[in-house]
């Protein structure tokens, strides 16, 4: 839960959904991932209080929204939620990259490795030059024994952004 001194700040804004969107990144940074799913699929069902009634979610078709349930699900290991997520995201947004490097460890662990081939190209196709796509090519050739040349693509990650900690965390593990 945020500190009680901060929650008293926001209360005045707590009814706003935009509220509810921070405590979704809050809780998502602070790996409080069961909060911030319980707070995804109040935003996705439109019951944010108890005063509202039982209505459709305006927020039921956010990407945003999916990817930060895909993550959170991600993150406490439940990977068979996380790919229903992550696969109806990809689906949704083809020429989307952001977390799509959890997506192909989602992939990897899973065994899935022509799905993660498939992802591989979609990322190369869209933008190679991305971190992201370093990772999720690094992952596919990580899947095909071929370590030497997904280290190559850890380290290209981490050539374009050397704070990226999944690319140093995968280099480890090669």
């Amino acid at each position: 839960s945020i500190d009680q001194e901060v929650e008293e700040l926001l209360l005045p804004i707590s009814d706003h959904w935009m509220y509810h969107f921070f405590c979704v990144h809050v809780f998502i940074e602070e790996k409080a991932n069961e909060n911030a799913i319980a707070i995804i699929e109040k935003l996705a069902n439109g019951k944010m209080s108890e005063n509202e009634g039982q209505q459709q979610g305006f927020f039921i078709q956010s990407a945003y929204l999916q990817s930060q349930l895909a993550m959170a699900y991600y993150d406490i290991r439940d990977y068979d939620s996380a790919h229903d997520h992550f696969l109806a995201l990809a689906e949704r947004e083809p020429y989307r990259l952001d977390n799509m490097d959890a997506f192909s460890n989602v992939l990897y662990v899973k065994d899935q490795k022509v799905a993660l081939s498939h992802l591989a190209h979609r990322s190369v196709t869209v933008d190679k030059y991305r971190p992201e796509t370093c990772i999720i090519v690094g992952n596919y050739y990580s899947s095909k024994g071929r370590h030497e040349k997904a280290v190559q693509y850890f380290q290209r990650a981490l050539k374009l952004d050397r704070s990226y900690l999944s690319a140093w965390t995968l280099l480890g593990h090669e």
